[in-house]
């Protein structure tokens, strides 16, 4: 082949090459990264073709387009994106960007094989113990590894109640006076101010978590009960972790009371079991409140057996607010809202036979359902599986741990608490 040949050929491939990066650069077409990103990306992508020396007949260093970047790492592990946060400045960047954190959040709640998932579990031990372990190797794997969470308040005698979860936030009650609000997953935490009320014997606080869309702002609700007060009247203050402060709001429905229990957060709505009296009748009520609009109303129940059954108590499965009762000692109902606030909606989910139950103990949760219906609960200090095809139990197998009191399903995610 001649010399000249040999340089035509060699211009063809280079122009192909040429054409293919100008095909493939980002810059080129509008981004769909923030803009104070893309501004650091492109100044970055200058300074990287200036410096670049291509030796005659080699191909250009290999490059990732943003999009594809962002497309492939909030797909990743927290745990990895972690890791990542090291690689370079721009990677730093990125990952810390609230664009980044949300788009990230999206898709790990729409996993439809729930990877992101974990369950946090507290021992049944005289010091405050808590563990965390995958939600997905509880239904598919023989055994599960779980690690042990280094909680931020130092205080090993005191078992704090867990409020709820939302967005990979937990909530835990600590005496009844504030919350931390703590992202393990990130392992940061914050601590709410005191909630200052006159607490006396008798009195409790029920919390709820959810989060305000409008406001775009995690919020605590907390119910102030005094059951010395005439009429028993209830006080609701909420916080705001945007603005690291309490404020009072409209009281709790006037002779309302809720239970001992964390408010369940669906549709951008906290719902408490509660009971008011008819007469000389007590009567068993879901009080609903908005945390935009803060507005309360009722969540009517779906027609159950209120005889022959337990005081039902909510939760949530699937993010539709659920309702749970034992029927007669026998089995353990639960019902699903499918369409929230719509009573017609309500439907039997599964009716869960009991075990030979000499303590006679009750279920609790339950916690999740897989996508083949297959239940998780808890069970005399243990974490089983229901599967109501067969109606057969499994019990987990869960190593360096067994023996829990309180249990929470959340999401491995990248939400800090100190950056609202």
């Amino acid at each position: 082949m001649s010399s000249s040949q040999e340089s035509g050929e060699y211009r063809h491939k280079v122009g192909t090459i040429r054409k293919r990066e100008r095909l493939f650069n980002p810059m080129d077409r509008p981004s769909i990264l923030p803009p104070f990103f893309v501004q650091k990306q492109r100044h970055m992508n200058q300074n990287q073709a200036e410096s670049r020396v291509t030796p005659l007949g080699s191909l250009p260093l290999p490059f990732l387009p943003d999009e594809l970047l962002v497309e492939i790492l909030s797909r990743l592990p927290v745990k990895s994106l972690l890791k990542f946060r090291c690689v370079c400045k721009s990677w730093m960047s990125l990952i810390s960007d609230p664009y980044f954190i949300k788009k990230h959040l999206h898709l790990s709640t729409q996993s439809t094989h729930f990877t992101h998932h974990r369950i946090i579990v507290s021992a049944t031990t005289a010091e405050f113990h808590l563990k965390s372990c995958s939600v997905s190797s509880l239904f598919h794997n023989p055994s599960t590894v779980c690690e042990d969470l280094n909680y931020p308040v130092k205080n090993k005698y005191r078992h704090d109640g867990i409020v709820g979860s939302c967005d990979g936030l937990l909530c835990f009650a600590i005496k009844g006076d504030c919350v931390l609000l703590w992202n393990p997953s990130i392992r940061v935490s914050k601590k709410s101010p005191p909630l200052g009320n006159n607490w006396r014997p008798g009195c409790f606080t029920a919390f709820g978590l959810g989060y305000d869309h409008v406001a775009e702002d995690y919020k605590v609700v907390a119910v102030f009960c005094d059951p010395n007060e005439f009429f028993s009247e209830s006080k609701v203050k909420v916080y705001s972790m945007a603005n690291n402060s309490w404020k009072k709001i409209q009281d709790f429905p006037h002779g309302v009371t809720p239970y001992q229990s964390s408010g369940k957060f669906v549709s951008g709505t906290l719902n408490w079991a509660a009971n008011y009296s008819v007469g000389s009748t007590s009567v068993w009520a879901i009080v609903s409140l908005d945390l935009q609009k803060e507005t309360y109303r009722e969540i009517l129940p779906p027609d159950y057996e209120k005889e022959d059954c337990s005081t039902p108590t909510l939760g949530v499965l699937q993010g539709c607010l659920c309702m749970n009762y034992d029927y007669k000692r026998t089995e353990f109902v639960v019902w699903v809202m499918k369409d929230y606030g719509v009573r017609e909606s309500w439907v039997k989910l599964v009716t869960i036979p009991y075990l030979p139950n000499p303590e006679d103990f009750s279920y609790s949760g339950p916690y999740f359902i897989s996508e083949n219906g297959e239940v998780l609960l808890m069970f005399e200090f243990d974490l089983i599986l229901y599967d109501p095809r067969d109606k057969s139990f499994r019990y987990p197998r869960i190593e360096s741990g067994k023996g829990w009191f309180d249990a929470e399903v959340y999401l491995e995610t990248l939400v800090s608490p100190m950056k609202h």
